[in-house]
């Protein structure tokens, strides 16, 4: 059997701790645990983390990544309506294929205990909600929608995007959020378009 590179390596690593999350929480979360389950020994897990920090850093990232994905998605579409829509439907079709991540959205004790971790999140919440902020200014520039604060109502829309993820989680992820997704696209475009 071939030997794993390190960028493999930890990305199996990764992967085994958003699985360790989101079946058992984070206090399941140990150097010892993710060994076991990624079949090398504690040492081998040090020489690509730090540390239980430097891990959630590492999935910090991957949420980064996404929002690089997301912003090529994004600007691929012409009217704020379109880069609006794209924006949550991006977000629902991610999480629908990636379910453990919601597990790491959602474990705000994560994010209390680091400053380092806290600090990472809210940089990726602010570039959001600027894209956001962004769409909203462009189509209020255009007299495509109503006149309103484009901060508050960006919170508004990160906001819907939570709760709907949570009830899903909540419910088992038993139905399509993508689905649900596009019931409040529609409920949002009739809300704040013109």
């Amino acid at each position: 059997m071939a030997r794993l590179t390190t960028e493999e390596r930890q990305k199996t690593i990764i992967d085994e701790a958003l699985n360790i999350i989101h079946e058992r929480g984070y206090e399941a979360l140990s150097i010892r645990e993710l060994a076991n389950r990624v079949k090398i020994s504690e040492p081998a897990i040090y020489r690509h983390f730090l540390n239980k920090e430097d891990i959630i850093l590492g999935i910090l990232s991957r949420i980064s990544d996404f929002d690089q994905e997301l912003i090529k998605s994004v600007n691929k579409k012409d009217s704020p309506l379109e880069k609006l829509n794209e924006f949550i439907k991006f977000h629902f079709s991610f999480l629908e294929k990636n379910k453990q991540m919601t597990s790491v959205i959602f474990a705000e004790e994560i994010f209390t205990q680091s400053n380092i971790l806290k600090e990472k999140l809210l940089k990726i919440l602010k570039h959001r909600k600027m894209l956001i902020v962004d769409i909203i200014e462009s189509a209020k520039s255009d007299n495509k929608i109503k006149e309103v604060d484009s901060t508050e109502l960006s919170k508004i829309i990160i906001g819907t995007i939570r709760m709907s993820v949570l009830e899903w989680k909540l419910g088992n992820f038993s139905y399509s959020l993508i689905e649900s997704g596009n019931k409040i696209i529609k409920n949002l475009e009739k809300l704040i378009f013109n």
